[in-house]
């Protein structure tokens, strides 16, 4: 006897799901909310290197005035910051905090990109013949031991 097995029924996207997830992202970004995480995740020192990054930049909390001369400098200013809440700064210090840490992460990808060892060409064929070989399939790892014979000679 053949049994009946219920239809599930086939979940349907929302077609406005993309949309909303790029509003959302884009509200928390207006907002400073992914600045805020970052911010918080950061210890100290690491704050303090992104500020020393965005020193001449950065403004301070409140007036200029009712600062003592002797904290107007940035590297009062970034020390002064280290510790303050990224809400409670002002949206041109927040501005100068995400392009430095836009800009130490550009300059780290490179360095990274700079210190990885460039792959030899036969690298790359030679672990093409072992992913052939272990699926069974001789024709294509002779082919890829064929190509580093080639780039050999």
């Amino acid at each position: 006897m053949a049994s009946v097995h219920a239809i599930r029924p086939v979940e349907q996207l929302d077609p406005r799901a993309s949309f909303l997830a790029v509003r959302d992202e884009l509200r928390r970004r207006t907002e400073n909310r992914d600045l805020a995480e970052v911010w918080a995740a950061m210890q100290p020192g690491e704050r303090a290197v992104v500020l020393r990054s965005a020193a001449q930049t950065l403004v301070p909390n409140r007036p200029i005035n009712e600062i003592p001369p002797n904290e107007r400098t940035p590297e009062a200013i970034a020390n002064n910051l280290t510790r303050t809440p990224i809400e409670w700064m002002t949206p041109k210090t927040r501005e100068a905090i995400r392009s430095a840490i836009h800009r130490m992460s550009a300059y780290a990808s490179r360095l990274r990109d700079g210190m990885r060892p460039a792959s030899h060409p036969s690298q790359t064929l030679a672990a093409s013949a072992r992913q052939a070989l272990a699926q069974g399939d001789i024709a294509a790892a002779q082919h890829y031991l064929a190509l580093i014979e080639a780039n050999a000679e």
